[in-house]
């Protein structure tokens, strides 16, 4: 048995919740398969505290899921680090994990003096090229980007949910020096798909929800669940729908989830104008965020999980966490092509994958599923069984639990012990000491406009001593 001391994204689905996100989910899956190989783990979760419905009332706020304790931590504060590091070094542990990019990177800054196992949900820089995209500037690459350097300079192992996303931090790895001749023979980073938790996946509360949310026995509710993130086709999503509800009165639309305040909320309020103006706008249920205990309510209560992915890089190397849940449920999914899942389940015959941008090929899936409600639902059967036999955390952890019963430093990490405890003062090649020297920069464009005016000002100094040389 391993004590582990393990940051993740909270809050996690403890019952209190309201916007509970995939980077939520993973974290307890984590925590679950760990718990469920008897290991001692000491959790602690990462707040942003963007959605006004699960405020804190306090910067560690004691929670529990499932029988684990945990601190839900509020990340704007500024002793959050300080906090982390204290209990860490009273934990004692044998090592360190980070669940998601934000959690991860502060697990590494806390300059761990153990194996680090850091989970990389998804690829932040993909998400920060399409947030750049709708922002209009850059801005935000480099603030992605000094979240995930910690970690490529100081993980010993690293785990991602898709093959494309292992090869695309294994470029970024390369760049920091890590690709050495001392880890040619170690998996620097191994691929864990979205998952579930059979033995912890919360029932229905009620059944009948829907129904009354709808108005009747006989509708087709298409459900989509979660954020409207920079990736969502809302535009795609909503023509396809107009389009089936124009020839289909039954098909009703719920929308559980919705605009992610602060980060992404133009795509949500651009798909609600569009509802408000929509002859069909009383079948449209944008129900936003429900909390955690309410949510298997609506899969259970839904005929058809809905997932619009606009062409990007992030739809390449990302999942959709939100069908795997769905499927889970023994509800069947339609879904854009373009993430790894999509061609599984195209592989598998386990859901419908559609081209994306097409909203009246969107339309017509639709249609076909509201006329054929027994085919329907025998699909999503299908579906739960593929989850069952191949997402289970059982089968999908198992290369993290095999590190967590011993865990090891990647070779690299394990030389440069010997000249620094915390790893990240030491190097083995010149691309290390590179990245080693810019940690020390915290603002690099300031210090650019610093050696910009100091070059101004040596320029003036030798203009004035030109012209008193002139004069004499």
């Amino acid at each position: 048995m391993s004590r582990i001391f393990l940051v993740g994204a909270g809050p996690m689905m403890d019952g209190g919740a309201c916007r509970v996100t995939a980077h939520a989910w993973r974290t307890w899956h984590f925590v679950s398969a760990l718990r469920h190989a008897g290991h001692e783990v000491a959790l602690y979760t990462v707040s942003q505290t963007i959605s006004p419905l699960d405020p804190l009332g306090q910067f560690a706020e004691p929670r529990t899921r499932d029988g684990v304790a945990y601190e839900n931590l509020d990340m704007r504060a500024g002793n959050m680090l300080a906090y982390l590091i204290e209990r860490y070094q009273a934990f004692r542990p044998d090592c360190v994990v980070g669940v998601s990019t934000e959690p991860a990177s502060w697990a590494c800054r806390m300059r761990p003096t153990v194996p680090v196992w850091a989970d990389l949900h998804g690829w932040v820089m993909a998400e920060a090229q399409l947030k750049a995209a709708r922002d209009g500037n850059d801005d935000i690459l480099s603030h992605f980007w000094q979240h995930e350097r910690p970690i490529l300079r100081r993980a010993d192992t690293v785990s991602v949910v898709s093959t494309a996303q292992r090869f695309a931090l294994l470029g970024e790895l390369a760049t920091v020096g890590r690709l050495n001749r001392h880890n040619v023979r170690h998996d620097l980073v191994v691929t864990i798909p979205s998952s579930v938790d059979f033995t912890s996946l919360a029932k229905p509360s009620e059944t009948d929800c829907i129904r009354r949310l709808v108005g009747g026995d006989d509708a087709f509710v298409v459900l989509w669940s979660g954020s409207f993130n920079t990736w969502t086709d809302a535009a795609t999503l909503f023509d396809a729908l107009e389009w089936v509800m124009t020839r289909d009165s039954t098909v009703h639309f719920v929308a559980t989830g919705g605009a992610i305040p602060g980060h992404v909320d133009s795509v949500f309020e651009a798909f609600s104008e569009r509802v408000s103006r929509s002859p069909h706008g009383s079948r449209y249920h944008l129900v936003g965020w429900v909390g955690s205990h309410e949510f298997p309510a609506y899969l259970a209560g839904s005929h058809l999980a809905v997932c619009v992915d606009f062409p990007c890089l992030e739809t390449s190397v990302g999942t959709r966490t939100r069908l795997v849940e769905a499927m889970a449920y023994g509800l069947p999914v339609l879904i854009t092509r373009g993430t790894e899942l999509s061609t599984e389940l195209e592989r598998e015959h386990i859901g419908w994958v559609l081209a994306p941008g097409e909203p009246q090929a969107l339309g017509e899936r639709i249609l076909k599923c509201a006329g054929e409600r027994e085919q329907t639902a025998s699909m999503g059967k299908r579906a739960r069984r593929f989850v069952e036999q191949h997402y289970a955390i059982e089968q999908t952890m198992e290369p993290f639990l095999r590190w967590a019963d011993r865990p090891c430093f990647a070779p690299d990490n394990a030389l440069k012990r010997g000249e620094s405890p915390t790893i990240f003062e030491a190097a083995t090649n010149r691309l290390e000491s590179d990245a080693r020297a810019l940690d020390d920069i915290e603002d690099i464009p300031s210090l650019a406009e610093a050696r910009r005016e100091l070059e101004r000002l040596r320029s003036q100094r030798r203009s004035r001593l030109w012209r008193f040389w002139q004069r004499r």
